[in-house]
C-alpha cells in the first residue's frame, strides 16, 4: 500500500496513476494532513508517503514544512519510503551551464531568496530522516513545471492567457530560453525511482573525507528532470498556441510585492529568468531505464484541455 497525500494535485494524480497502472495499491489523503495524527493514521500498513500537495510560494511556510515535519513522523516507526517533488529555488545561480540533480547551495554572493530557505529548510526535514533512520526519501527535482490542473507559478498564468487567446506573460527577458518540466512525467520518474533499486551513493576517497571544507554528501535520493526547452518567450508561446508574449515589468511585480505576500515570493524568484537554468538529467534517466518523456504538442494539448 501506498500512500499519497495530496492526490487531487497534477503531482499527485500523476502519482496515484503510475503507481495503480504498476499494479501497486494505494491511497490518498487530500484534508487533515496538517494534523500530525491524520498523516500517522492514513500511513498504518503504507510502503511508501508521497508529498504531493500543492502550494502557491506564500504558503510553503509553515503548511508544506507542516507537512514534512507530519510526514517524518508517520515514515519513522514503519521505514516507509518518502517521494517529494522540488524546486531549483535557492541553489547556486549559475546560467547557462547545466546543473546537477543536487546543486551547490546559494552563497553570500547571491541574492537572498526566501522559497529556496524554506525548500532547503524542507528538503532538511526529510534528510534528517534519511541520515538518521536509514530512509529512502527520493526527491525528484525541475525547474519551472506544466501541467493538467497546476497552479505553479508562472506557468499557469502562461496557460490561463493561451487559453484565453493573450499574450502569455513572461517573467525574464524575452529573448532568454527557459526549460519547462511537464509535472505528469516528473511524477513517473518518481514512481520509478520508488519502485526501482535506490541510487548508489557516490563514493569520496580518503583525501577527499580529510578535506575540512568539504560538505557532507546529501542521504536524499535525487534525481532531476530537464524538461522541454523554450529557446525564447516567443517559441513557448507559439508552442502554447497564444498569439505573443510580453514581458512582466519587474517595476510592476516589486509594487505588488508591498501589499501582496504572493508577490513578495515571485519576486525573489524573478532571478531565475535573468538567465538559463537547465538541469542535467542524463544520470537521472541511465538509472531509471526505459524512461521517456511526453512530448511536448501532446503534453500542452493535455494540458489546455483541463479545466
Amino acid at each position: 500500500m501506498h500512500l499519497v497525500v495530496g492526490s487531487t494535485s497534477c503531482f499527485g494524480r500523476a502519482v496515484v496513476a503510475a503507481l495503480t497502472e504498476a499494479g501497486e495499491a494505494v491511497r490518498t489523503l487530500d484534508a487533515g494532513w496538517m494534523d500530525v495524527q491524520t498523516v500517522i493514521d492514513a500511513s498504518r500498513d503504507c510502503v511508501s508517503i508521497t508529498a504531493a500537495v500543492e502550494l502557491p510560494m506564500h504558503r510553503w511556510d509553515p503548511e508544506l514544512t507542516r507537512l514534512a515535519e507530519n510526514i517524518c513522523a508517520a515514515a519513522e516507526p514503519t521505514g516507509a519510503a518518502i517521494l517529494l517533488p522540488s524546486s531549483l529555488y535557492g541553489f547556486k545561480v549559475v546560467y547557462d551551464v547545466p546543473l546537477p540533480a543536487d546543486p551547490p547551495l546559494a552563497d553570500i554572493n547571491d541574492a537572498p531568496c526566501e522559497p529556496g530557505r524554506i525548500r532547503d529548510a524542507i528538503e532538511a526535514t526529510y534528510a534528517q530522516l534519511a541520515e538518521l533512520k536509514a530512509h529512502r526519501v527520493i526527491v525528484v527535482r525541475a525547474g519551472d513545471a506544466f501541467g493538467p490542473g497546476s497552479k505553479e507559478w508562472p506557468a499557469a498564468d502562461m496557460i490561463a492567457s493561451a487559453r484565453a487567446g493573450r499574450p502569455i506573460p513572461w517573467p525574464g527577458p524575452t529573448d532568454v530560453g527557459h526549460s519547462f518540466t511537464y509535472l505528469p512525467d516528473l511524477a513517473r520518474l518518481g514512481v520509478r525511482a520508488l519502485l526501482g533499486p535506490p541510487l548508489p551513493r557516490p563514493q569520496r576517497t580518503a583525501e577527499e573525507l580529510a578535506d575540512p571544507d568539504l560538505l557532507p554528501l546529501s542521504p536524499l535520493e535525487v534525481y532531476c528532470l530537464h524538461g522541454h526547452l523554450a529557446p525564447n518567450a516567443t517559441a513557448w508561446a507559439r508552442a502554447l498556441g497564444a498569439p505573443s508574449a510580453r514581458r512582466t515589468p519587474q517595476a510592476w511585480v516589486h509594487a505588488q510585492a508591498l501589499w501582496s505576500a504572493e508577490h513578495r515570493q515571485i519576486r525573489e524568484v524573478l532571478y531565475t529568468w535573468s538567465g538559463g537554468i537547465f538541469l542535467d538529467d542524463r544520470g537521472s534517466r541511465a538509472w531509471v531505464t526505459d524512461f521517456s518523456e511526453t512530448p511536448l504538442e501532446a503534453a500542452i494539448a493535455q494540458t489546455l484541455r483541463h479545466v
